[in-house]
């Protein structure tokens, strides 16, 4: 018996699920998640690992069905933030209409890296394929890219004039503690609600710094109106396999189990190697995202609530 064969494009499957949803939008934050993993092969980790944290898809499922409208994201380093900044802009841009976001970093150079991952330069995650370019009106430039739903994305540089102009609904604040305070005041008021989007600032950064702009966002988040979405290098790290001993192993003092819930990105092997190479107080801070770094200060014990009249 003679056998059929079917040919199989992956890239004109990836068309159809984009344009269905294009059209009919997502049912529900489930749908969401699995399009996002199924389009883009990325897994944005669902897992509640550390109990005071959120995970980062509650992140996007809040900001593209807008149920939170300012948002700050304080995560490790490498945990994805810029990325997963990129993927919210990507959602709205591409689902709805008449959406326009700018993106603002600490350095004309940071807010490259969020567009790169729409454009797929430097080390972008690279978010335009062949299957996706029929959506583009022309092609992304180097500072703007416009889409045939009229929505688009325009990156700032780090100037005062840059953030004085044109009202879109969304803005991207990426590395805000690398921010002149002066710039981060004036991009507050970029953001306008139109065409039933609603206006929306979303913030993204480690806390580098003791008393800087990132630990003054987050002590005001309440009175602000910020929603914080909290995340360390467990909340994205790679689930941890039964066969690995939990008592010799390097991250057990943090850990305490916590990874075998998880089901993120992140190699356990890279955060065992960060952790022996960087010191406890740079840990704590860039990868724990338990307090500001106190490296540099004078007086390491100092608090404003106690030494402050």
């Amino acid at each position: 018996m003679k056998s059929l064969t079917v040919d199989f494009d992956p890239a004109l499957v990836k068309r159809e699920l984009l344009e269905y949803h294009i059209k009919q939008g997502f049912v529900d934050a489930d749908e969401l998640m699995d399009f996002i993993e199924a389009y883009w092969k990325l897994r944005v980790p669902r897992a509640q690992v550390c109990p005071e944290h959120t995970p980062p898809a509650e992140y996007i499922e809040d900001s593209f069905f807008e149920t939170v409208q300012n948002a700050v994201c304080w995560a490790n380093r490498g945990g994805g933030k810029t990325l997963l900044g990129a993927l919210s802009t990507w959602l709205d841009t591409v689902f709805k209409n008449h959406c326009a976001t700018k993106i603002l970093g600490g350095s004309q150079e940071q807010s490259k890296r969020m567009y790169e991952h729409l454009t797929g330069e430097g080390d972008g995650w690279g978010m335009v394929t062949e299957d996706f370019r029929h959506v583009l009106r022309g092609e992304m430039l180097a500072h703007r890219t416009v889409l045939n739903n009229q929505s688009n994305i325009q990156i700032l540089t780090a100037s005062s004039k840059s953030v004085r102009g044109a009202h879109p609904q969304k803005i991207k604040l990426d590395e805000v503690d690398e921010m002149d305070p002066n710039i981060y005041e004036a991009a507050l008021l970029v953001p306008q609600t139109k065409r039933g989007i609603k206006a929306s600032i979303q913030i993204y950064s480690t806390m580098h710094r003791a008393y800087g702009l990132m630990n003054k966002i987050i002590t005001e988040a309440a009175q602000s109106g910020y929603k914080v979405y909290k995340w360390c290098i467990f909340d994205v790290l790679e689930k941890c396999p039964e066969w690995r001993e939990c008592e010799t192993c390097d991250l057990w003092e943090d850990c305490q189990g916590k990874a075998r819930q998880a089901d993120g990105f992140y190699s356990i092997e890279d955060a065992i190697s960060k952790k022996r190479q960087v010191s406890h107080d740079t840990w704590l801070c860039e990868m724990l995202c338990q307090q500001p770094s106190s490296e540099g200060l004078i007086y390491k014990e100092f608090d404003m609530a106690l030494h402050v009249v």
